[in-house]
């Protein structure tokens, strides 16, 4: 519940990849916007 994201935002930044967070993570992404990702 969140405690990857900034290890994965780190991996992104060093990328050239601008910053981004979904507040909620997966489960949020879950539940508001493709519930065919499961929840763990």
């Amino acid at each position: 519940m969140g405690m990857r994201s900034p290890k994965a935002l780190g991996i992104l930044k060093e990328a050239g990849i601008e910053e981004i967070n979904v507040k909620g993570g997966i489960t949020a992404w879950s539940q508001e916007v493709d519930s065919s990702v499961p929840q763990y």
